[in-house]
C-alpha cells in the first residue's frame, strides 16, 4: 500500500454543470511529500489550497472548495476519480471557477487517468481507520460506519419516482471496480426542480447530454440509462468523492441511506471528530505539502 500519483500530466476541459462556463484542469504528477493540492491564479499570483475538510465551502447541490480568495465549484466527480484510482499526491491547476462537468459522471477523469497511468511513489499510503461504530443523520437519511480493512460502501436510495424507487448497490473501492462499476454513472435531477436551481444560479450548464432528467413519470434522455441502477451508482460516486475531502483515504464499511452532499459532509466532520478523540487504529503522519510552480 504505497502512495500513488499520475504518471504524466493530464488535461481535462469542458463546461461546468452549474456555471455553464468553460474551464480546464491540469493534473500534475507530484512527489511522495505532496498531497492533493489545488492551484489557481488569482490576479497575478498563483494560490494553492490543500484538500481538507475545512476547505469545503458549500454542499448545496454539489461540493465546492476554496478559501477567502477563490472557490472551485463541483469537485466531487474529480475527487471520486482520485479516490477510486488511489491517487494520494497530485497538483491540480484550475483555469475557471468550476471543474469541467464532462457527461455528468466521472468518466472524463477516469478515462484520462487510465490513459496516463498511475505511478507508485516510495512512501507508505496515509490512511485512517476508526475503531468504533458510529452514525450521522440528516433529514431522513443516514450514514453508518463500522471498522474494516478496506473501504466498502453499501448505498441505498428510495425515491417515489417510478423509474427509481428503492435501489441498493455494494461498492468495493479499487481502481478496477471504480472504472467498471461507477465511473460512468451520471448525475440526475428532476424537471420540476430545474427552475428553482436556475433561480439560485445553478444548473446553467445542465442538459440531457450531461444529466439524467426525470419528468413526473419517465426518463427524458433519449438513450435511457447506462446501468439499470445508475441512480444509486451515482450516489455512491458522489459519496466517494465527498469522503476524499478528509484529505486522505479512509478504511471502513459504510452504509449510506438517502445520502446527499450535506449528509456526506456531516459524516466526514464526524469522522474527523472521532479521529481527534483518539478512536484511531491506523494513522500515517501526513507530510507537508510541496509548492507547485506554475
Amino acid at each position: 500500500m504505497f502512495k500513488k500519483t499520475v504518471k504524466r500530466k493530464i488535461v481535462c476541459e469542458g463546461y461546468g454543470l452549474h456555471t455553464g462556463e468553460f474551464s480546464r484542469i491540469t493534473i500534475h504528477p507530484a512527489s511522495e511529500n505532496d498531497h492533493i493540492l489545488f492551484a489557481k491564479k488569482v490576479g497575478n499570483r498563483v494560490r494553492y489550497i490543500k484538500l481538507a475538510l475545512d476547505k469545503v465551502k458549500s454542499t448545496m447541490f454539489a461540493t465546492s472548495i476554496g478559501d477567502d480568495q477563490f472557490t472551485i465549484f463541483t469537485v466531487e466527480h474529480l475527487l471520486s476519480a482520485l479516490h477510486g484510482f488511489g491517487i494520494d499526491s497530485a497538483i491540480i491547476e484550475v483555469e475557471g471557477d468550476e471543474v469541467p462537468g464532462g457527461d455528468g459522471s466521472a468518466s472524463l477523469f477516469a478515462e484520462a487517468m487510465l490513459d496516463a497511468g498511475v505511478f507508485t511513489l516510495p512512501a507508505k499510503k496515509d490512511s485512517f481507520t476508526i475503531e468504533s461504530e458510529f452514525a450521522v443523520e440528516h433529514n431522513d437519511g443516514y450514514i453508518k460506519y463500522s471498522p474494516a480493512a478496506t473501504l466498502t460502501i453499501d448505498g441505498i436510495i428510495d425515491f417515489a419516482h417510478p423509474k427509481i424507487l428503492k435501489q441498493h448497490y455494494t461498492y468495493h473501492n479499487t481502481p478496477e471496480h471504480f472504472y467498471s462499476e461507477i465511473s460512468r454513472a451520471r448525475t440526475f435531477g428532476f424537471l420540476k426542480d430545474y427552475n428553482t436551481m436556475q433561480s439560485l444560479g445553478l444548473a446553467k450548464g445542465s442538459s440531457l447530454e450531461n444529466t439524467i432528467v426525470l419528468d413526473e413519470n419517465d426518463i427524458m434522455n433519449p438513450d435511457g440509462l447506462r446501468y439499470p441502477d445508475e441512480f444509486i451508482r451515482h450516489k455512491i460516486l458522489d459519496l466517494l468523492g465527498d469522503l476524499y475531502t478528509i484529505g486522505t483515504p479512509l478504511k471502513g464499511h459504510i452504509t449510506s441511506y438517502k445520502s446527499g452532499h450535506a449528509l456526506n459532509h456531516l459524516f466526514v466532520k464526524k469522522f474527523i471528530s472521532m479521529l481527534e478523540k483518539g478512536f484511531v487504529t491506523e494513522q500515517q503522519v501526513l507530510q507537508p505539502a510541496m509548492a507547485f510552480t506554475a
